[in-house]
């Protein structure tokens, strides 16, 4: 009925997904502030929601993308300008002197604020195809349409392609490993089917929760892959503890109740744990990470209900039908025969070669257990170094699924300066108003001479600098004030950073800019004439400006030979201004107004700086670190220097975001994981009532999480050279904590079971892997298969996301679990158990880790069939057995001492027949002594596996 009711919702929780990372909000910083400042009072923000990139390799191809430019600005006009689609020539670019090869730049925008260019980027991309098939030979032309919103389109669409390979890959392979395991149709449906209902539910959480906050799409796809992992292990753990207690001969309901005691309780404490490390993400005030950890919360509690209550009565309506075509009986004549060694068919030889290698395992994780832990170690050294040492990548652009935005994106950056797309700003907020007053014209950049060229008839904009922006001695030409100190500060950033820094876009006055060329006219012998340094000027004006500057001071322009001081009459609005406006009043206007970086009440300037890599290389991401530096540390920052200048200065734009949210999530995460991992232990203390195996495995998920990450990012950044995302190792950490600690309880709960039922600690260890490894081992072969499903996804993080999980879980359920817990608690003994008396008597414990009511020795376990033998008499047995050793290895001392002389003389020839034949005798009582010592050992460890029950 739940399902019924949340469907309806769910089917449009895509609606609620959010596509684009940067509309994820982290904590308020400083570039947030800064960003806050430019969206309000700038302009000067490039536009990235769609953009037409055309590549072009020589002039004639050039001629071709203007041709392909104005057949596809008719186009849009024709078809899109009802909806108030506008397109605009952003211009040519090229890393070339020559100009080519370049690309042709065509913005595209809808002045409809409501209207979602999303859904228009299929249609904008069919105009383009058409744009380019009616120009001849345009053909040979590379177009993307690419930006912000063409970059939300193409992740939507691969999202959706994603799902439509992973899910149905993860559910064939649950259902295969099922079947293999269980033989059963019935039983490989109803644990991916239960998830699936489960995951209904989920979606109408997410629709809900989606509209209250930003989701990233990406946590969609993990949902029912996590889903599918976790929820599949409760259902088949409670599925196979029921099997087992009927094949014991247990009636249906007593069956069911031992499950659900047992079985349910390990399944409660794992949801648990897992749902702790998931909900502590919640704490991450950067919203990508915070809803993740909100939202898989969630569906771990979903699947745990699920399997607390779905699963148990689904198993009571259907009984062992459950198993079906097997069934309970066919099971008990499998492992019969499989005992009498009979083995025949698929499920008969599987079943043995699993029989096999864990009573293998349950021997050897005793007898290598501490060069097991040797290797751990070996392991984990240069794990633990490698991931305190390597660094992740900031460079988000590089994660996004393969798609034509990504290669605009691509070609853009190749084309021009990388950081041209996402510059980093620098925003001021001055102490007081840099301008005095300015006044705009409708034709700002049209520049209307009149007919005549008289000047006095010309209707331009200007801007007039405040005393404090500007002042000018006309006399000497030298310049002050807070224009004058931000020109400086941005040359020298622009110098001190020349090898990553493309350009920057500070304030400029023009009046500065001629003393400045004029001395050096002179120094080198020519006369600075008002033209000749004009002419200079305006050749070295960048091309977004030097057109515009061109029709004022070019040659043959109106002002061409006049001083920066010298005053035009300018009519404004019909009212003609005299004596107050100079030349170089009009030209700043250009400069600093018209391009953005003055605010129109001159209290904000913004300085534009492009990089010449891309906007989140390790380069971009150390100089916005340096730059930050520069800015606010010690008495020799700009922010001290310039003091008088401005009260706050501000390093924007995405390379800082980026910068800001990966300091803050580091940050935050060292607490988060500290939290995680002490919520565990208590958790496990007051699960388990022991004082170090809540430690123990924290240690050993968190060694194999280390492991997992170094694995990842050597795998991914050293031989794939693809780069590691910062976020996944952060948000790994936390996750694999939560999901690997399922195995450790499952593997813990049932030793301490058996400890409980009267076993010692080596037989109950033993048991364990013997009964609960197969189920633990299939579960993680599950979970891990459906994380790496991931890898065929297109997105690099999904892909990076898939490895690390899906290896981080077969590490810790194959090998950690299986291997180095048992290892450990075995050389650990009774210490495993030692905890305070009122929480082990609850558990059937002592304090000091003995069984509080042991089962007489001998007795036969009817949970699993073992012979239990109490720790007591592991002790006596350990303690004859040295005694035993000891004897014998005193008898072989013995023998040994009398040979050594009657070698020695043997060798140098003194010794007779006589002693000759009792140098023979001798070795022979040796030889026997060795036979005897060795058939000792053997017997003593036959008998030490029949103490724990072991075939």
């Amino acid at each position: 009925m739940v399902l019924c009711c949340a469907l309806p919702f769910g089917l449009k929780s895509g609606d609620v997904l959010v596509y684009d990372m940067n509309e994820l909000p982290g904590s308020s910083n400083e570039a947030s502030e800064g960003q806050d400042i430019i969206d309000e009072y700038f302009t000067n923000t490039i536009d990235l929601s769609e953009i037409l990139v055309i590549s072009y390799d020589d002039a004639e191809e050039a001629a071709l993308a203007s041709a392909v430019y104005t057949e596809f600005a008719s186009r849009m006009s024709a078809e899109l300008g009802d909806k108030g689609f506008t397109v605009s020539d952003y211009g040519s670019y090229s890393k070339d002197s020559t100009g080519y090869p370049g690309i042709e730049l065509i913005a595209i925008g809808c002045t409809d604020k409501d209207y979602d260019v999303v859904d228009e980027t299929e249609n904008i991309r069919s105009i383009v195809k058409n744009s380019v098939n009616a120009v001849s030979g345009a053909d040979a032309l590379n177009t993307y349409v690419t930006g912000n919103d063409a970059l939300t389109h193409d992740t939507m669409t691969s999202s959706t392609e994603d799902v439509s390979k992973i899910d149905p890959m993860s559910i064939i392979l649950i259902f295969v490993l099922l079947g293999l395991f269980f033989y059963a149709i019935v039983t490989a449906v109803i644990p991916p089917a239960v998830v699936g209902m489960s995951y209904g539910i989920v979606l109408l959480l997410l629709y809900v929760i989606g509209n209250m906050i930003g989701i990233f799409y990406i946590t969609q796809i993990l949902i029912l892959v996590v889903m599918l992992g976790a929820g599949c292990d409760y259902a088949i753990f409670i599925m196979t503890r029921y099997r087992d207690e009927r094949k014991l001969g247990k009636d249906h309901q007593t069956a069911l109740r031992e499950a659900i005691m047992w079985g349910g309780e390990s399944v409660f404490t794992s949801g648990v744990s897992v749902v702790i490390g998931f909900a502590c993400l919640a704490i991450c005030d950067y919203s990508l990470v915070r809803t993740m950890g909100i939202i898989l919360a969630l569906s771990i509690v979903v699947a745990l209900f699920a399997a607390l209550t779905f699963i148990p009565s689904l198993i009571n309506l259907l009984g062992e039908k459950i198993f079906w075509p097997n069934s309970i009986k066919k099971y008990q004549d499998n492992e019969a025969n499989v005992k009498k060694g009979k083995v025949r068919g698929l499920h008969a030889h599987l079943s043995s070669i699993s029989k096999r290698y864990f009573t293998w395992l349950s021997r050897n994780t005793h007898k290598y257990a501490a060069p097991i832990v040797a290797v751990l170690i070996l392991v984990a050294v240069p794990s633990v170094w490698y991931y305190a040492e390597s660094e992740d990548s900031a460079d988000m652009i590089s994660v996004e699924p393969d798609s034509e935005s990504v290669d605009g994106l691509n070609a853009i950056m190749d084309a021009t300066d990388g950081g041209m797309i996402m510059p980093t700003y620098l925003v001021l907020d001055l102490k007081e108003s840099a301008v005095q007053s300015v006044s705009t014209s409708s034709d700002d950049y049209a520049y209307a001479l009149g007919s005549s060229g008289n000047p006095t008839s010309t209707r331009l904009p200007y801007l007039v600098w405040s005393s404090a922006g500007l002042t000018v001695d006309s006399t000497t030409m030298s310049a002050s004030g807070t224009v004058v100190d931000i020109m400086t500060m941005t040359n020298e950033i622009q110098s001190k950073y020349s090898s990553i820094i493309g350009s920057a876009s500070g304030l400029n006055s023009w009046t500065v800019l001629y003393a400045t060329a004029a001395s050096q006219i002179a120094a080198a012998g020519g006369t600075p004439t008002p033209a000749l340094v004009n002419a200079t000027l305006v050749s070295m004006m960048p091309s977004a400006v030097q057109s515009a500057v061109s029709q004022l001071v070019g040659t043959g322009s109106p002002y061409n030979s006049m001083a920066p001081t010298q005053t035009v009459a300018v009519t404004m609005s019909g009212t003609t201004v005299t004596g107050a406006i100079t030349v170089s009043n009009i030209i700043d206007y250009i400069l600093n107004y018209a391009t953005g970086i003055v605010s129109a009440n001159g209290s904000y300037v913004s300085i534009m700086i492009v990089t010449n890599e891309k906007p989140m290389s390790a380069n971009t991401m150390d100089f916005v670190n340096d730059l930050l530096d520069d800015m606010h540390s010690g008495d020799s920052s700009y922010d001290s220097v310039y003091a008088s200048d401005w009260n706050a200065s501000y390093v924007a734009g995405t390379s800082a975001s980026m910068q800001f949210i990966m300091d803050d999530v580091e940050e935050q995460f060292s607490f988060i994981r500290v939290v995680v991992a002490v919520l565990l232990i208590c958790l496990l203390f007051f699960i388990l009532g022991s004082y170090l195996t809540p430690i123990r495995a924290i240690v050993t998920i968190l060694l194999s999480v280390i492991i997992t990450v170094a694995l990842t990012r050597v795998v991914f950044a050293v031989l794939l050279d693809t780069p590691v995302i910062w976020l996944i190792p952060i948000v790994l950490f936390v996750v694999l904590l939560g999901l690997g600690m399922d195995y450790e309880i499952f593997m813990t709960t049932k030793i301490r079971e058996n400890k409980i039922r009267g076993m010692s600690n080596d037989a109950a260890i033993d048991s364990a892997i013997r009964t609960t490894g197969p189920v633990i081992s299939l579960c993680a072969l599950i979970m891990g298969g459906t994380f790496l499903t991931l890898l065929i996804a297109n997105s690099s993080m999904l892909r990076e996301f898939g490895f690390a999980l899906g290896f981080g879980i077969l590490i810790d359920g194959l090998l950690m679990v299986g291997y180095v817990s048992p290892a450990l608690m075995h050389l650990m003994g009774s210490w495993s158990w030692k905890g305070p008396g009122f929480l082990t008597r609850k558990h059937g414990i002592n304090s000091d880790g003995t069984n509080l009511n042991p089962v007489p020795s001998g007795t036969v376990d009817a949970q699993t069939g073992d012979v239990i033998t109490s720790d007591e008499d592991v002790k006596k047995f350990k303690e004859e057995t040295v005694r035993g050793v000891a004897e014998r290895e005193q008898k072989l001392d013995a023998l040994k001492a009398e040979i050594k002389p009657l070698r020695d003389d043997n060798r140098i020839g003194r010794l007779d027949e006589a002693g000759q034949a009792l140098l023979a005798q001798k070795e022979k009582e040796l030889s026997e002594a060795k036979r005897e010592f060795k058939a000792y050992w053997k017997g003593r460890r036959e008998e030490r596996y029949k103490m724990l029950g072991i075939q």
